[in-house]
This record gives structure tokens, sequence and C-alpha cells, in this order.
């Protein structure tokens, strides 16, 4: 592990996270310490940390894993599905956009923010092809949603009591807040990676990395601008920055009216298990064995296999169309 970071376990990231916890900077570490997966393939970072969140905040896949159970229970239930090409993510891992897709399709609302890629400033990046238009966000603009989402997990309104009447943490804002970064420039070994972050210390400018790679480095922490600093660099793929996401349920938002913040339900909604499909279950026509039962981004409706491609269903079209196979 480099030396400017600092291991969970030893005695001063221990320190570092009684402190956080003390301040209320660590209420994201729970639901998704819960969830802690090990990535089983060495692309499968993006994967695995989108089960962990999906598992976190408790969406139900409407698919059965094993025997009875829905539940998100290895990265197959996502490499399973009508999202996106299994044997193209176990070669060359997935892209920040097909991430945010991901999550849309299962349910999820992703907001997907980029820095200012390292080789420009704010005013020289205006006149290149294909990201003129793009927003940029600032290491200031980072740190706050650090601080915000590791205070701020989605959660019901009934947890409320257990956070402390004082708190404000059932704001329809929280979310859990996932980074794509380049371990390069953290002097990691590799490149391309995701994790979701934890936990904020704020005497030490640090955040919890939660890092899904576990045989190759346990969770540590890191400053807070060399985090933001190995999200710059342009992925060669893209020619783009990398980025973080806020992501909560889609339920969450203030439009729907609905109460719930994320997290298992307290009314589990059984259904007997010979009516739900079994993972691997015969698809549909279009290839995609929970097509009809996905939450449509926009309207909060169930999506189906025949919605259309035009942006209804979902906030973007070409999105629309890799999820339906279209």
């Amino acid at each position: 592990m480099p030396n400017s970071h600092i291991q969970f376990s030893s005695v001063q990231g221990r320190k570092l996270f009684q402190e956080s916890l003390s301040e209320g900077m660590a209420k994201a570490f729970f639901p998704l310490s819960e969830q802690f997966l090990n990535q089983s393939d060495p692309a499968y970072c993006g994967i695995t940390t989108l089960v962990m969140v999906l598992n976190a905040i408790g969406i139900d896949p409407n698919v059965r894993w094993k025997g009875g159970w829905r539940w998100y229970g290895s990265e197959e239930m996502i490499l399973n599905s009508c999202c996106i090409d299994a044997e193209r993510v176990r070669r060359a891992g997935i892209l920040l956009e097909e991430f945010q897709s991901l999550g849309r399709c299962h349910g999820l609302d992703i907001d997907m923010k980029r820095p200012h890629p390292i080789d420009c400033t704010e005013n020289s990046c205006e006149d290149e092809d294909g990201i003129e238009n793009e927003q940029f966000y600032s290491l200031d603009e980072f740190r706050k949603d650090v601080v915000k989402m590791v205070q701020h997990p989605p959660i019901f309104d009934d947890e409320q009591d257990f956070y402390g009447e004082e708190d404000d943490t059932n704001s329809s804002d929280g979310a859990f807040m996932v980074v794509s970064f380049s371990r390069a420039t953290l002097g990691q070994t590799g490149d391309g990676h995701f994790s979701p972050i934890a936990a904020y210390s704020a005497e030490t400018d640090r955040c919890l990395v939660l890092d899904v790679a576990r045989f190759k480095y346990p969770p540590y922490w890191v400053s807070v601008k060399d985090l933001y600093e190995s999200t710059r660099p342009r992925d060669d793929m893209t020619n783009k920055s990398r980025g973080w996401f806020l992501i909560r349920p889609l339920l969450s938002s203030e439009k729907s009216g609905s109460k719930f913040k994320g997290r298992k339900t307290v009314n589990e909604r059984m259904r007997p298990a010979q009516i739900v499909p079994l993972l691997g279950d015969k698809k549909d026509e279009h290839g995609c064995q929970v097509g009809n039962i996905k939450i449509g981004r926009r309207t909060g409706r169930p999506m189906t296999t025949t919605d259309s491609a035009d942006g209804a269903a979902i906030s973007d079209e070409r999105h629309c169309t890799m999820f339906l196979n279209l």
C-alpha cells in the first residue's frame, strides 16, 4: 500500500474511524460494510461496486438468486441481465457511462460528475471536441459531496430515531458516493477502478475507500485532494476524465411523493417463489430476464420491453436502447 494511504485496520486508521464516527461522518459505513464484497474477477470492480450499493439500498432484483432469495448474490445478477455484454466486461471492465446506465436499469437514480481533465484548466477545454459542453466540478465540490454523502446515506423515514432526532439524515438528497479513479495516480498498481466512499475525517481531510479489490488492498484512508486528482486523468477509452457518482433509490426523489429512502423495507412484500423468475431462466423476446419489472427513470413506472427508445422511460435514448437490446 502506498505510504500516503492509511490502512483502515492500523492504529492510526482505527483512530481516524473513531473520530469520524463521533463526528457523524461515518454513517454510510454501516450499510455499505454490511454488503462489502470482493470482486470475483479483476475486471469486475464496477459491477461489484454496483452490487454492493444495490444491496445496501435494498433494491429488489425481482429475480431469485437461489432458492427463494431475491438478492444480488453475485456479479452474475448484473452480468446475466439484458443490460450489458458480460464477455466484454470480463475483458475490459465498464465505462462511467455504462455504470450509470446499469444502475438506472436496476432501479437507481444516479448523478454522474466529472472533474476538469488533468491536462486542461477551467477555460482551456471550451473549444475541444466532445467536451465543450461538459460540466466540470472542482475539488471543493468533490469534497462537499464526500462530506454530505457519508453523513446522509439513503434511509427510511422510520430509521430517523436510530440516527437521532436532531439529525436531518432523512433528507431526500441522501445518497451513496462511488468514485471512479486512476490507481496509478494514487501510486497504486493498476489503473481504472471503482469503489464506494464510507467515511470522512475532517481533521486530516481524508476519506475512507472500501476498495472492492480486497485481494489487492484493504480499506484505506486517502487524502481527498489526492483522490480528486486521481479522477482527472483521461480514460484512454473515452478521452474523458473519470469521476464520481451520487446514487440513491429512484423512488426517493421528491417528485415521487414516496417516503422510501432506501435500505430494506419493513414489509418484505413476499411472493411465492414459483412466480418469481430464477436467475438464468428463459429470457423474454428481447433477451432481458427482468425487462418487464425495471423502473423507468423519468416516470417512476414499471419499464417493459415494449417501451420505445425515445427517452420516455429513462432519460437517455442511447441508454434505453442498450437496456432493451432494440
